[in-house]
Formats: C-alpha cells, structure tokens, sequence
C-alpha cells in the first residue's frame, strides 16, 4: 500500500454533546485545499511488575494533535475556528479568543496493488490552535508558503475519538466527510457601499460566505437612495434597519447607495 495524496480537510462547530450520541455539528465547510495532516498521539501508560516480571502494561488514549497544512484559511475561516472577532473585515486576534469545539476529517489517496482506495478520518471532537507562520520577499523564485493550523483531538462523552473508513470512488469518502461534519455549499455574499456620509454605512462589508439555507442579515445605518441585490431594486425590503436575504442559495452582489 502507497498513500499517493490527501484532500479535502472539513472542519464543523459542535452544536451539542452528549453522552448518548456523538456531537452534533453546525454548517461546515473545506479548510482551504489539502497540504499535508499529520497526526500524533499522546498516551497514558502504567506499568505493573510482580514476582520480578512484568505483569500489566496499560497505555489508553489521553489526547492527540492533529498539525495541518492547506493552501489557504480566509479571514472569516480564522474567525471562527480560532474564536477571534472580526470587524469591518479586521480579525483581531488576542487573550479573550476562545476556539470552539470542532469536528474534522479528510481523506488519503492509497495505491493497493495498483488500484486507487480513499481512506476517510473522522474526529468527532477538536479545538484548533494557531500554527506557526512564516513570510518572504520575492526574489529570484519563489517559495509558496501554506497555512498550518494545530488541532488538539479530544475524547467525544460518546463513542471513539477517531473513525476511519475505505472508499473505492473519491466521492463516496468526500460524501462521508460531508455526512459527518454537516458540510453544505456555501455562497459568497458580497457587499458593497457607494457616498455614505456620516452616520451612514451597513455591515457586513466585503465578501461573506453563507451556508445554503441560511440568512444574510445586512445592517443598514441611515437611509439610502437605493440597494440593489443582484441588480435589482430591494431598498423596500430594509426593516428596522435590516435587510435580509432568507434561505441563501445562491451567490449575491449587493451594493448599498447613499
């Protein structure tokens, strides 16, 4: 058996836990495209020596870490795994970022005797943790950086802290994935604001992923002379200072006028 590649790393926030069932996820989504996961364990071992030999030796599972690579996290991503607040599309990040508990899973290529298999990990409970990051000047070629990103693996209340499962077609690991971690198509919302003047803006600016089946809430501060959404005329739809697009399921470009 050869592991030929690896793709398509999930990440979803755990909704509920409980000890009857495994947790339960919100929208999850791709982590970027796939560089490299690479998992190390940590045990807790006891050893018990009797009549001079030794007689029990016990090494369970205490925690894991789970050291990610992918092509790129945007903004919003970092946000939500890291537990950071993000303003006018500004992540700060700092002491008071509490990471949620995830779910996470990807997917290697093998080669067995000379026929493709995918093997799907699922790790039903994680928080993440900043990796290192590195940046250089252009020179006379060039190092493409990634982004690595650091997963403690916690012991679900219910069930393993790890699943495995072998697929022979590519799409049924990446429907498991999916199934698992709750991962829907996104849409990218994007937003734009033309001569607000004082006291006058709407929020969120700039480019927002929504989940199919979602809602996208625009906050609009004063009155505008138009809002267009996907080129058509929507400022009656602002209430109470909100303009809302329901069930998402489709990508929208909304430009604010004031």
């Amino acid at each position: 058996m050869a592991k030929i590649g690896l793709a398509y790393p999930c990440w979803a926030p755990v909704v509920t836990e409980s000890a009857s069932e495994l947790p339960t996820y919100g929208s999850g989504f791709a982590l970027g495209k796939a560089v490299r996961a690479d998992l190390s364990i940590q045990y807790a071992e006891g050893q018990l020596y009797a009549d001079n030999v030794l007689a029990e030796d016990v090494s369970e599972f205490s925690s894991g870490t789970i050291t990610t690579e992918t092509d790129n996290l945007t903004i919003a991503q970092m946000g939500t795994i890291y537990g950071a607040d993000i303003v006018d599309d500004e992540l700060g990040n700092g002491d008071s970022d509490t990471p949620p508990f995830g779910g996470i899973g990807y997917y290697q290529v093998l080669m067995v005797n000379g026929v493709k298999k995918y093997r799907a990990f699922y790790y039903p409970k994680v928080k993440a943790k900043m990796g290192d990051e590195t940046s250089q000047t252009k020179g006379n070629s060039f190092t493409l950086e990634t982004t690595a990103v650091t997963f403690t693996v916690y012991k679900p209340e219910y069930g393993k802290w790890r699943y495995v499962k072998e697929f022979s077609a590519e799409s049924a690991a990446k429907a498991y994935i999916q199934n698992k971690l709750n991962v829907a198509t996104w849409y990218p919302v994007n937003v734009q604001v033309q001569g607000a003047g004082v006291g006058e803006s709407a929020t969120p600016i700039g480019t927002t992923m929504v989940a199919a089946g979602e809602d996208f809430v625009l906050q609009v501060s004063g009155t505008p002379t138009a809002l267009y959404d996907n080129g058509v005329e929507s400022k009656t739809s602002i209430s109470a200072g909100k303009y809302t697009v329901a069930d998402v399921a489709a990508a929208h470009n909304i430009a604010v006028i004031f």
